[in-house]
């Protein structure tokens, strides 16, 4: 009986599989150069993240593994958005889009996204491959370009406001102020004139703060005692919610800062109304702050807080 030989082995395969496993190393290494990449399983868990990931993210791989992308999410986008994304790469399809996620440190980042399926002998999916890119510069920029559009066109809507209906308004109230100078002090109609100058005043404001917006003026910057600003706001605040107003509680240190002094005090106001009318319970605090070279006022109120939705458009103009 002859003693059993070695099967033969094929030294080109061998070296054919060598050379692809050479080859999808370096695949992987351009991709993980080039993008963002996240591997999730069927359910959704994160199995793979890249460095890129935790780098955008703010996460470890090992805060990131095991979990699902809700970790990330921003809330920006609607149910809606999210729900077709998941059924179309459920039923085995790719899915390309823009997502704004949120960091770690609570920081937003917009990625141009595209989600690969990969399916199993029944064409139901195993895992999902995600492959980003950083477009949050993109976006920043988009959103300057729709802001100075906007302002162009509110700059020809002022011209047109300060011309048709900022002078006539002028006209109407001196006008009335002859007729109320005409009026004995015991007239019935006095106090019907004197609402009605009142309500032209306060129309006339919101168009200058209109221009203001559309043609903003150059700071003009001079020393500024900011307890001496702060009381004259403290005051107005009061005069205008009258007895809505809650108690208003001053306090901090003594500083001087470098500001256009009109335009604090419209700042300061604006604040100080709006946390005046938050609604909560208890005083409305003021405090001043000296830092180095710098100071900080802090004005807290103690209301609910504002929506999400609120939150995300606080800065657009007249939110």
């Amino acid at each position: 009986m002859k003693p059993t030989e070695p099967a033969p082995t094929d030294a080109g395969a061998d070296e054919r599989r060598s050379y692809s496993q050479e080859q999808l190393e370096e695949l992987r290494y351009a991709l993980d150069q080039a993008a963002i990449v996240a591997i999730t399983d069927q359910r959704g868990l994160i199995t793979h993240v890249n460095q890129k990931f935790c780098e955008i993210s703010g996460y470890s791989r090992e805060e990131l593994i095991g979990q699902d992308h809700r970790l990330v999410n921003s809330a920006y986008h609607p149910p809606a958005f999210i729900r077709t994304l998941w059924r179309t790469i459920a039923h085995g399809q790719v899915w390309r889009g823009e997502i704004r996620n949120r960091t770690k440190d609570g920081e937003y980042y917009w990625v141009d996204t595209t989600i690969v399926p990969f399916v199993d002998e029944q064409g139901k999916p195993r895992q999902y491959l995600a492959i980003r890119h950083d477009i949050t510069a993109r976006k920043a920029a988009e959103a300057k370009l729709r802001e100075q559009t906007a302002l162009a066109q509110l700059g020809q809507l002022a011209a047109v406001v300060a011309h048709e209906v900022r002078n006539p308004l002028a006209g109407i109230r001196g006008s009335l102020q002859v007729i109320e100078g005409g009026l004995s002090r015991e007239a019935g109609e006095r106090p019907v004139i004197a609402s009605i100058i009142r309500r032209i005043d306060q129309l006339s404001r919101s168009m200058e703060h209109l221009l203001l917006y559309a043609r903003p003026q150059r700071p003009m910057l001079r020393p500024v005692p900011v307890s001496a600003v702060l009381a004259e706001v403290v005051m107005s605040t009061r005069a205008a919610l009258g007895s809505d107003c809650p108690d208003i509680a001053a306090s901090g240190d003594e500083i001087s800062v470098s500001a256009d002094p009109d335009m604090l005090r419209a700042v300061l106001l604006n604040l100080l109304l709006n946390a005046c009318q938050a609604g909560g319970p208890g005083a409305v605090d003021v405090h001043t702050r000296r830092l180095d070279d710098r100071g900080a006022i802090r004005i807290l109120d103690r209301g609910p807080g504002l929506p999400s939705d609120v939150r995300e458009r606080l800065f657009e103009p007249f939110v």
